[in-house]
């Protein structure tokens, strides 16, 4: 084997969404911030992506985490999926506090005072609950999350009037209850669900006087909350509930009045796996507007520690990535 590039990685789940925490291998990185550092990788190193995340050593719905140093906290974190740059993930957070944790690697008193993690949204707080020493769940204070738009109504070819809302949780959503699409809600009809999702996107995006919209995040009310499914792209989907979705959820109902601080919420994926959520305080977001401090706790499992090889005579070094 005539290997030219290897990388060490941890894979995890978060109930059931894939983070591959990138250990080593990243070339060194320019930028004074997190975010500089994120760019300085996508303009110099973009390649990279589809090495480490497209087939044959990723799939669709692969994420990495990439951590980097942070000049204002304690860590610096951005985030890579198959196809986009995200300033946010909540669910590849906590699949890097895991995979911390699975190694030993959690900063000395975190189990005390947590730590705090500068990504390309901003700084967010994480911390930990533990029994007899092992890590149970991680617990993510995100960003200043918002209700940027409510009462958004667009016409969407194949589904006719859709009326949704748009929050920031990290990433700018539309947020859709499911029963105005004509489809079970699950597993099952997934792909289905992926092209509804991608079709009211696009007829949001083509509109004006309103945000882009990164993702749209339908809804179906449960008690105590709701089951989330997020569509990413024509045929990815967001497995668990979402963090920054459960975020920009958190901040749409508080600003209905539907939503209490400090009340519970959960959020529960399309498999029935759930986060614990609750809007912890009040906040403003960038441009003054009123926003929430969203606190959502899941927790990660380990699937793999691996190092992936590129040799040197790959004719697929870049992957490929089927739509």
């Amino acid at each position: 084997m005539h290997a030219s590039r290897l990388f060490s990685v941890i894979d995890s789940h978060t109930a059931g969404h894939p983070t591959r925490t990138v250990i080593s291998g990243i070339p060194p990185l320019r930028g004074h911030n997190v975010r500089a550092q994120r760019d300085d990788f996508r303009a110099v190193h973009d390649g990279l992506r589809g090495l480490l995340l497209h087939e044959p050593r990723g799939h669709a719905a692969m994420v990495a985490a990439v951590p980097v140093p942070s000049r204002e906290a304690d860590q610096g974190l951005f985030f890579i999926f198959s196809y986009m740059y995200a300033d946010m993930c909540g669910h590849a957070t906590i699949g890097y506090i895991a995979s911390l944790a699975a190694t030993g690697a959690l900063p000395q008193g975190f189990e005390q005072t947590g730590m705090s993690i500068e990504t390309p949204a901003g700084i967010v707080h994480v911390t930990g609950t533990f029994e007899a020493g092992q890590l149970t769940s991680v617990v993510l204070r995100n960003v200043p999350s918002y209700l940027a738009s409510a009462d958004v109504a667009v016409e969407v070819e194949g589904l006719g009037k859709v009326t949704c809302d748009i929050a920031y949780g990290g990433i700018m959503y539309a947020l859709v209850d499911a029963s105005q699409v004509d489809l079970p809600f699950d597993i099952d009809h997934a792909s289905r669900w992926c092209h509804a999702g991608v079709a009211i996107k696009q007829a949001l995006n083509s509109a004006s006087g309103h945000p882009q919209v990164g993702s749209v995040l339908f809804h179906q009310a449960i008690e105590g909350g709701a089951r989330h499914l997020v569509i990413l792209a024509t045929n990815k989907f967001d497995r668990s509930p979402c963090g920054t979705g459960t975020s920009a959820r958190l901040a749409q109902l508080h600003a209905r009045g539907e939503l209490a601080t400090g009340a519970p919420y959960r959020a529960e994926n399309i498999l029935g796996v759930p986060f614990a959520a609750k809007v912890a305080e009040l906040a403003q977001g960038k441009d003054g507007q009123p926003a929430v401090i969203p606190e959502v706790r899941g927790m990660a499992h380990i699937s793999a520690f691996s190092t992936l090889v590129l040799e040197a005579d790959d004719p697929l070094s870049a992957g490929f990535l089927p739509n």
